[in-house]
């Protein structure tokens, strides 16, 4: 180390400048720690180095090898260094490493001299973050000018300062021309400007970034919405310096979303598809110009306008009725490809001649086809736009047609929805045939044509369906409807229209005349009565049907209403045929809904009366019991026959609360007499069929004997055969209870059905009554009196009382006697009478045996 470089080493190790010492011929003689770690070198390697090596750009010194140098030679110095006045103060050249690495500095040197030699004093700054800094700025620049988004700068009074080339573009102005001008001068000068302005200082007042929408006027004065970046910068002291501004143009996507939101709210108010289609197309009209819209939809392999804007109508003549193949212009292709069509110029176009030829004569030049795909892949129509000049459809358009078409996917979707939802509504899940609803909405059709013959309605139900299920189960018995489905569907012919309303029911729909009607009638009953075969069991129905004929101006409820009267005709005669409605009918309908309805009222007001029939020993003469009957007498409509009021209270199901007041009524009186000490031994109270099948019977009668006090036996419980054959099992365990509260139980009617001499002896009865038609035609020989005879014999077997009803004839008294009858109850006796009389009639009469002349 030279004398020079030991001096100074002690000043120079600690600044944070790079310093070198050179000598005459370009050697470094010293370099400080911050020299070494800029140029890689340690002390020994860098004082070995010469300038040459690390600035390249200078012509190196003659090298011998070895590092050595050729002292002789002339050092070559750089530029920069052999011409200092020319550089400044710092000069910019590139620094090699020893790595390698080349680094941008900027060069300083001073000429020494020491003891009469000259020296170099070298001094280096490291220029990357400058130049990184450089860059930056220079890229900002760049970007600056470069982009399509205005950018502003404002001073702290929200002035513009400086504005980028893009807001001459943006907004039509020159940038020099908005020097000075106060941010509000960009607004438009709508009712909205104040309100803009106002959010602007509020933000800018809360010290951040933030975003604004405001409203301004384009190059042509058309309405421009811009969405501003704002970023206040503020200096060391927290004073605002500036405001950068960066403006985007947010009006086609604001248009865009505007469209999207009044088509959805469009779907979610359920316009018409085709409503919607037209909204559509004139909606991108009005934000894309230059171009026409026509969304086509595709019915099978035809196509059809679904909707369109401005298009000339014989182009759209043209287009309808297309085929969706590529023989059916660019949209046909596009939905039978699934892929965009785009037809840059039509009179370079071969392809559909029939088609450009009426484009090109309306002043048409190119068109872009796009499909419409729904979720599932099919392809339901397209997009066509269609443009005044030749050319490709640019981004904007695109954009356009993408959303547009995904919300015509979704408003097809709806419409395919909506109509499946219909058909499901109008259509039985069970048999897939028409339902009520279709019927419903078919009749109200018709309706409003004038129909070329007159509608009839044909009601089909089956009888006694419900038992089928019970028998079946709901499995089978679904079967069955299926399997009667088919069988009715073949009888009709040509318009007839087969639909199932509900459960069992069946309508038939026809424009046939009245006499084919009758034939279609029969031939159905007659079908009904063909056996059904259900996972191998045989099984075998009928029907009832009633009819009705529609006529012009009718009401639709009051053709079915007299459809309904009619099988209602059709099942009281006798089940398994058809009927036509006559207006009679509605007479005796009228006159039912009243009668149920002022029955109602009787019974809750306690304005039916019970009248009572003695029953008298055959042997004795003595009263054996009384039974109960029910009598009715309405201030308006008058005395009422039970055999009229009863089956209106069973239809009705008012006979549940007939049947408990009666049962009530007569136990109370049964009570008087027992406190009087009037001599009946038993009373006896008829219960429905449906009374029997109610589980809170037995209950019920328990309830009333411990409230009236009343022995059990002197109650007696009538059921009918009916109720026996309707639910054997449910009767047996009723029967059952009955008797094991000690009531009895007699068989009312008896001989009347079908299956009473098989289930006779399993039923736990005290009595059997043979019914009052047996007296008709009963004498001393015939069959009747055979049958009247075999029964007498049974009950006895069975250990029953058997009572005789209906004797008016002295002899029919005589002759039950003959044949051992034990009671007999009738007019030859007494008629039914009321209490007072019924205790004068016990009271006057003496007891003896019955003789009859």
């Amino acid at each position: 180390m030279s004398d020079i470089a030991r001096i100074s080493s002690p000043l120079l190790e600690k600044l944070p400048l790079a310093v070198m010492i050179a000598d005459v011929s370009g050697c470094i003689i010293y370099g400080n720690p911050r020299a070494r770690h800029m140029t890689g070198h340690d002390a020994a390697e860098l004082e070995q180095t010469r300038l040459g090596r690390l600035f390249p750009d200078s012509p190196p010194p003659v090298d011998t090898g070895c590092g050595a140098v050729d002292v002789n030679a002339p050092y070559q110095e750089p530029a920069c260094i052999a011409a200092p006045s020319a550089c400044g103060p710092g000069c910019r050249t590139m620094l090699r490493r020893r790595d390698g690495l080349s680094i941008p500095v900027r060069l300083c040197r001073e000429s020494i001299s020491w003891e009469g030699a000259r020296y170099e004093l070298l001094t280096l700054q490291d220029r990357r973050e400058e130049e990184r800094l450089r860059e930056e700025v220079e890229i900002s620049k760049l970007i600056v000018h470069a982009t399509d988004r205005g950018i502003l700068t404002l001073d702290p009074h929200c002035h513009i300062t400086h504005a980028n080339r893009a807001i001459t573009t943006l907004l039509g102005m020159e940038a020099d021309a908005l020097h000075g001008a106060a941010f509000g001068a960009l607004l438009s000068g709508g009712e909205g400007d104040i309100e803009t302005l106002r959010q602007f200082h509020h933000h800018l007042s809360q010290r951040t970034g933030f975003e604004l929408d405001v409203r301004t006027r384009g190059p042509r004065g058309a309405e421009l919405r811009l969405r501003c970046a704002v970023t206040p910068h503020y200096d060391a002291d927290g004073a605002l310096t500036d405001i950068i501004v960066v403006l985007h143009d947010i009006t086609q996507e604001l248009q865009l979303r505007e469209l999207q939101r009044d088509v959805v709210e469009a779907l979610t108010d359920q316009f018409p598809l085709n409503e919607m289609l037209d909204f559509m197309c004139r909606r991108i009209e009005l934000i894309a110009p230059d171009c026409m819209a026509v969304a086509m939809l595709s019915t099978g392999a035809i196509l059809r306008p679904g909707g369109h804007g401005n298009i000339p109508m014989p182009m759209l003549h043209a287009l309808e009725g297309m085929e969706a193949s590529t023989a059916g212009g660019a949209c046909g292709t596009a939905i039978v490809t699934a892929e965009e069509v785009v037809v840059p110029d039509f009179m370079t176009e071969t392809r559909w001649p029939a088609q450009r030829n009426v484009a090109l004569q309306h002043g048409l030049a190119a068109e872009w086809a796009v499909p419409i795909i729904l979720r599932n892949g099919d392809v339901a129509g397209g997009f066509s736009l269609y443009f005044r000049k030749s050319g490709q459809p640019d981004a904007w358009h695109r954009r356009i047609v993408n959303a547009c078409a995904h919300l015509a996917m979704l408003a097809i979707e709806q419409q395919r929805s909506h109509e499946s939802i219909l058909r499901l509504s109008y259509t039985d899940r069970l048999t897939s045939l028409p339902n009520r609803m279709w019927l419903n909405r078919r009749m109200q059709e018709l309706d409003s044509r004038m129909a070329a013959s007159p509608i009839s309605l044909m009601i089909i139900d089956l009888d006694r369906f419900r038992k089928i299920v019970e028998a079946l189960g709901q499995g089978r018995a679904d079967q069955l409807l299926l399997a009667l489905a088919h069988r009715l569907r073949d009888s009709i012919m040509g318009r007839d229209v087969l639909i199932r309303t509900e459960g069992d029911e069946f309508v038939i729909l026809t424009e046939e005349s009245a006499s084919d009607v009758t034939l279609l009638a029969e031939r159905t009953i007659h079908q009904l009565e063909e056996p059904f075969t259900i996972d191998g069991i045989p099984v075998s129905v009928s029907g009832s049907i009633g009819i009705s004929t529609h006529r012009d101006g009718q009401e639709v409820e009051e053709s079915l209403r007299q459809a309904y009267t009619a099988l209602a005709q059709a099942k009281k005669a006798g089940r398994g045929c058809y009927r036509f409605f006559h207006p009679s009918m509605t007479r005796q309908t009228n006159d039912h809904v009243i009668l149920a309805s002022n029955l109602r009222e009787a019974i809750a007001d306690r304005r039916l009366t019970l009248v009572y029939q003695p029953q008298v020993n055959v042997a004795t003469g003595t009263l054996h019991g009384v039974e109960a009957l029910s009598r009715w007498t309405d201030p308006v409509l008058g005395a009422i026959p039970p055999g009229r009021f009863i089956p209106v209270a069973e239809e009705t199901g008012q006979i549940r609360a007939l049947g408990a007041w009666s049962l009530r009524v007569a136990c109370e009186q049964m009570a008087n007499w027992i406190a009087r000490g009037v001599p009946v031994p038993t009373i006896s109270v008829n219960l429905s069929a449906i009374q029997f099948q109610d589980p809170e019977l037995v209950s019920q009668l328990a309830t009333v004997l411990h409230q009236t006090n009343v022995p059990p036996e002197r109650l007696i419980v009538e059921l009918t055969e009916t109720t026996m054959i309707e639910n054997f099992d449910q009767t047996m365990t009723t029967a059952a209870a009955i008797r094991n509260l000690g009531i009895g139980l007699s068989m009312d009617d008896f001989g009347t059905g079908y299956s009473s001499l098989a289930n006779l002896a399993s039923l736990p009865l005290s009595e059997v009554k043979i019914d009052r038609s047996f007296m008709k035609g009963f004498g001393s020989t015939g069959n009747v009196r055979q049958v009247v005879t075999a029964i007498i014999r049974i009950g006895h077997t069975l250990g029953m009382t058997v009572i005789a009803e209906g004797v008016e004839e002295p002899d029919q008294c005589s002759e039950l006697r003959a044949i051992g009858c034990d009671v007999i109850q009738g007019y030859y006796f007494a008629r039914p009478m009321d209490t007072a009389s019924l205790d004068t009639w016990i009271r006057e009469r003496r007891a003896e045996p019955v003789t009859c002349p």
